[in-house]
């Protein structure tokens, strides 16, 4: 192993250009978790950037969403299920956990459907938050059948549409991507493809692992020095190319693509998923009625811009001082997915 990591480094030292800058960026949390704890920044020729996107779910949703959740807590007929991530986030009123009522962490899904059977005379809301990957156990677990007592309050965002917003702002300036593996199981490789084959960049999926981040990097400056712009896949043993067709059903069953907001990013069309209309009866912005409520910017941090890769966590004022992970200031900080909470952690 140590051997294939030597030549791998030494070869991407060979190929990278001498004369221009080349900005990779990868969009998965765990990626920039492999990419930051084995020091790999350290490890590239230095015309290589490394950057983070948008790859923590937790960081970019709404602030609407969890104040809504927040005070959907607070009610006396009311049980709160939520990934333990979301507990912790920082808003306008203070977290879940500062300021919430009735609440209740869950690792998966299904484990709301006991909440809901051990709370008969309580309305249970799930409050599903993420990407692709959380999306389609939430639409699993609708499938299966909901009690009457619970609805879901979703805010589930596309990876490959953000991602195309990225492209075409200039202050990014992308030259290739490391496409998220935990996102190319469920919705598949050629998801990627617009990348290379509408805008010429390079795209390459990868796992998580040291050794395949370093060869998705290769691929990609050997893609570069070619002149070539590709979709190239180097975690097959568990992305296919058209990803997992069932789960792509499941989404889109319950789900249609919506115009959503993006914490400290805005509006970005058909970037996210909502219920479809045949399924308000479940949806609970429908059925408690919640409001859009407006999201007011923490002073000082740059969250938005670092979710967008024009900005590293080290450059924003607040980074390791007033905010740490024991208190977070921005959500950037919370999640182990989020790069602020990465860098704090592993960059030194």
């Amino acid at each position: 192993m140590k051997e294939k990591i030597e030549k791998l480094i030494k070869t991407i030292h060979d190929v990278a250009p001498k004369d221009r800058k080349v900005k990779i960026m990868n969009v998965c949390g765990s990626h920039e978790h492999t990419i930051t704890y084995s020091g790999m920044r350290s490890l590239m020729p230095e015309t290589i950037e490394l950057v983070p996107g948008p790859g923590c779910p937790v960081c970019v949703c709404s602030e609407s969403d969890i104040v809504n959740a927040i005070n959907l807590s607070k009610r006396e007929d009311t049980i709160l299920a939520t990934y333990g991530d979301m507990l912790r986030v920082p808003t306008q009123i203070g977290s879940i956990r500062s300021s919430g009522g009735n609440y209740k962490m869950v690792s998966a899904p299904h484990e709301v459907l006991k909440i809901a059977k051990e709370n008969p005379e309580k309305n249970v809301v799930f409050f599903s938050i993420g990407f692709e990957t959380t999306t389609a156990p939430t639409a699993a677990l609708i499938e299966m059948g909901l009690p009457k007592n619970v609805t879901v309050l979703t805010s589930q965002k596309l990876t490959p549409e953000i991602m195309e917003v990225l492209v075409k702002d200039s202050e990014v300036g992308v030259d290739a991507f490391v496409a998220p593996g935990h996102v190319s199981a469920i919705v598949g490789a050629d998801a990627w493809k617009i990348f290379p084959k509408k805008y010429g960049i390079p795209t390459v999926v990868a796992g998580f692992e040291p050794e395949n981040l370093l060869l998705a990097i290769l691929k990609i400056l050997l893609q570069i020095k070619e002149g070539k712009a590709e979709l190239e896949n180097v975690y097959r043993g568990v992305v296919k190319q058209e990803g997992n067709k069932k789960a792509q059903e499941l989404m889109y069953k319950y789900f249609e693509k919506a115009d959503v907001n993006w914490r400290g990013i805005g509006y970005i069309p058909k970037s996210g998923l909502e219920f479809r209309k045949e399924y308000d009866h479940i949806n609970a912005k429908k059925v408690f009625n919640l409001p859009e409520i407006e999201e007011k910017k923490v002073a000082g941090c740059i969250c938005d811009k670092i979710v967008l890769g024009k900005a590293y966590p080290t450059e924003c004022k607040l980074f390791g001082k007033v905010c740490t992970p024991r208190s977070p200031k921005g959500p950037c900080m919370v999640s182990l997915e989020g790069a602020c909470n990465i860098w704090y952690r592993f960059g030194k």
